[in-house]
């Protein structure tokens, strides 16, 4: 029964619309009550077309009886849609797309009209298990509308315990197909890049490149070689002096190549360095030196090149000061001609300071001329005569200068012996000009082992070396030692040895009077041939 309205609205609640409901199916009709609460025999949900038959409502089941069994306007036999089925043969006579036997589709709708919505559906997609979690699955199809529990739209994973395997994943070097195209670490993301190595030097060239996991064979990952040709040139090479950039540098035969040369500063420009200032490169550096010998780099005048002077100064850096500058001056008088040659400080024939006594005390040094280049050189001057001046017994003191043709330094002769008692002689006569401005004659050279002015011998001790030879006594002889007390107007060195015949006279030097007379006999020498007439005599010592 309907309430008994107060007459006082209820201020206190919202009130709702309710509908009578006579069949009970849950169903009402009529206008709406609005009220507070459900007044009894209403229901909230309006539509129902005969309130006196529960069996009729908008949601009953129809059936081929005629009338309208689920209130929707139309006659349960009659094909409101169209899609040749009747009202009550089909579970929506409003859809077209439903009926018994349609195919079933993901719309939400029983198109097959089995009371099932959604199952089977032709559209159904495909679902895969996915085991792992990364949005790939594997094994057989799933075919639903939705997504069963674990399961994605995309098949194809290769491996369904690994996240990280899946179709499309980055490939990586990690003999994994992680992209699941069925090649191993193919176009990974982390492979290297691999540089050609003809050499095989273990350096490449970036002239040919291939990006992979592993090294071909002969590609290397270093692409810092300069020259690929050459096995010998790579950044870890040592760099040498052969005009190639060895290391790689960029810098060809630097100065700390391992066969770099130690060059001398030469600060004075004479040629010679001082070991005091080095520095190492391939070729000679500018201001430089590859000799380390000289002993004074401030002065240019000074360097194992120099001409020895006489000055106290070692100025060719052998260590000893004036060694090469023997007979230059008196300071500096050599023992001998030959001692000077030795020495090298010879400078031609000419004049040289000689002190043969070698004592160290050169205040008795004299100036001698010295044969510099005849007969193997060194020869030092110790008599010299030109007809009409004769050598007579004045002489055995000195006489005259070393360049006068008339000259005697006999007194010095004993200086000249060598370590075994001999000396070594040289007799030069000439027919015109004099000593030194003419050829000579004829020469000898000997060596003879007593003092030919004051010692006899039986001549045994005559050695010849070269020039002519006596042809007038029994063998060599040099210059004798006796005088010849028997013609004594004729000589005062002469040549009777115990062993030689009165008037052999061989290498007799300076008569005191001509042999018979001046005119016949000028500047008489007896030895070469019989009696010869020279203009001028001489003789030499070494």
């Amino acid at each position: 029964m309907p309430q008994e309205d107060s007459g006082a609205p209820d201020s206190a609640c919202t009130a709702s619309d309710w509908y009578q409901d006579g069949d009970g199916d849950g169903y009402g009709v009529g206008g709406a009550v609005s009220a507070c609460e459900q007044p009894a025999g209403t229901v909230a949900v309006a539509g129902d077309c005969n309130d006196a038959d529960a069996a009729v409502h908008p949601d009953a089941q129809v059936d081929c009886t005629g009338g309208d069994g689920n209130c929707d306007g139309i006659a349960d036999d009659a094909d409101a849609d169209g899609d040749h089925f009747l009202g009550c043969e089909e579970c929506d006579d409003a859809d077209a797309a439903a009926y018994p036997g349609a195919v079933e589709l993901c719309d939400g709708v029983d198109n097959d009209c089995d009371a099932a919505t959604d199952e089977d559906a032709a559209d159904a997609p495909a679902w895969y298990t996915d085991g792992d979690g990364d949005g790939f699955g594997t094994g057989s199809a799933i075919f639903a509308c939705e997504a069963p529990e674990g399961a994605v739209a995309y098949g194809a994973d290769c491996d369904d315990l690994r996240a990280a395997t899946f179709p499309g994943a980055d490939e990586e070097c990690n003999e994994v197909d992680d992209d699941c195209d069925g090649v191993v670490d193919d176009d990974a993301v982390d492979a290297i890049t691999w540089n050609i190595d003809y050499d095989g030097d273990g350096y490449g060239s970036s002239a040919y490149t291939t990006i992979r996991c592993e090294a071909p064979a002969g590609w290397v990952a270093d692409a810092s070689d300069c020259s690929d040709t050459n096995a010998n040139a790579h950044p870890n090479a040592l760099e040498t002096c052969n005009a190639i950039d060895d290391d790689c540098d960029g810098v060809t035969d630097e100065d700390d190549a391992a066969d770099a040369l130690m060059w001398y500063l030469d600060a004075d420009a004479d040629g010679y360095g001082s070991i005091d200032a080095t520095t190492f490169a391939c070729a000679l550096p500018d201001g430089y030196s590859a000799s380390d010998d000289d002993c004074d780099d401030g002065d240019d005048t000074i360097s194992p090149s120099a001409t020895e002077s006489c000055d106290g100064v070692d100025e060719d850096c052998d260590g000893t000061a004036d060694n090469g500058a023997g007979g230059s001056d008196v300071t500096c008088a050599a023992r001998s001609c030959e001692a000077i040659l030795e020495e090298g400080a010879s400078v031609g024939d000419g004049l040289y300071w000689l002190d043969p006594d070698d004592d160290g005390d050169t205040s008795d040094a004299w100036q001698a001329y010295c044969d510099m280049t005849a007969d193997g050189g060194g020869w030092t001057r110790l008599y010299g005569s030109l007809w009409p001046y004769w050598w007579d017994p004045s002489d055995w003191e000195d006489v005259g200068s070393a360049e006068d043709d008339v000259y005697s330094k006999l007194g010095e002769r004993a200086y000249f012996e060598d370590g075994a008692g001999e000396t070594t002689y040289r007799v030069d006569v000439g027919n015109s000009g004099t000593w030194s401005t003419a050829t000579r004659a004829h020469y000898t050279v000997w060596s003879q082992g007593h003092d030919p002015f004051t010692d006899t011998t039986d001549g045994s001790d005559y050695t010849y070396i070269a020039g002519a030879e006596s042809t007038t006594c029994s063998g060599f002889n040099g210059l004798h030692d006796k005088l010849y007390a028997s013609v004594g107007l004729y000589s005062l060195t002469s040549d009777v040895d115990s062993g030689d015949g009165v008037g052999c006279w061989w290498m007799q030097i300076v008569p005191t009077n001509q042999y018979v007379d001046p005119v016949s006999f000028p500047g008489y020498l007896e030895g070469y041939n019989g009696p010869n007439t020279h203009v001028w005599q001489e003789l030499w010592v070494r």
